[in-house]
């Protein structure tokens, strides 16, 4: 009888540990400045603060200096807005130095694999004004500072980059950013999409 109650505390030890290393969404509350990165009407794409609704993607300027991609569903994204001054956003937190996330749960869904087509943008931050700087390198861009991605597609709608740390960085590798076809999966909703690149 002590030789089963050991095997199953060590099993269920074992399973304890196993769970416990597993990469999953942790919730979590960040503060910081919201920036809606948007096509507008001539075809350039825009970083805004202030706004009432945003037609493409949003970010979080965190006030711990790194840089969050939202994810949410039409109606929650809907009920963002810009003010310009830091606001907190509550939700599942994921990723990594090179690309964080914070999505509700709801955005949380296994949705089918889909390609976008499009241009990838480098969006650097500037924690001082509170805005982000758009660059389409011309070469990889590994060795700047931790920076989101962004791909606008020729239709006019905008994703915020998101994935592990090795596709990633197989992205930031990538010499050519236009043009480019990506997979993965997309999450959110408008105003609020994140493709999951594979």
């Amino acid at each position: 009888m002590l030789r089963v109650t050991l095997s199953l505390s060590i099993l269920f030890a074992v399973f304890a540990f196993v769970v416990s290393t597993m990469p999953s969404f942790a919730e979590d509350v960040v503060e910081g400045t919201i920036v809606c990165v948007e096509i507008d009407e001539a075809g350039s794409m825009q970083t805004m603060t202030e706004f009432e609704e945003c037609k493409g993607t949003l970010l979080q300027m965190g006030s711990d200096g790194k840089l969050y991609a939202l994810a949410g569903k039409k109606e929650e994204v809907k009920a963002m807005k810009g003010t310009g001054k830091k606001q907190t956003v509550s939700g599942e937190l994921a990723g990594h130095t090179r690309g964080y996330i914070l999505a509700s749960a709801s955005a949380l869904r296994d949705d089918q694999p889909a390609t976008v087509s499009g241009t990838i943008v480098c969006l650097l931050p500037n924690y001082e004004s509170g805005n982000l700087k758009q660059v389409v390198a011309s070469g990889p861009c590994t060795k700047i500072e931790p920076h989101a991605h962004v791909v606008r597609t020729k239709s006019g709608q905008v994703y915020a980059l998101h994935g592990s740390e090795d596709s990633i960085r197989r992205l930031e590798e990538m010499s050519d950013r236009q043009e480019v076809d990506l997979q993965g999966k997309i999450q959110g909703d408008q105003g609020a999409w994140v493709l999951y690149v594979n």
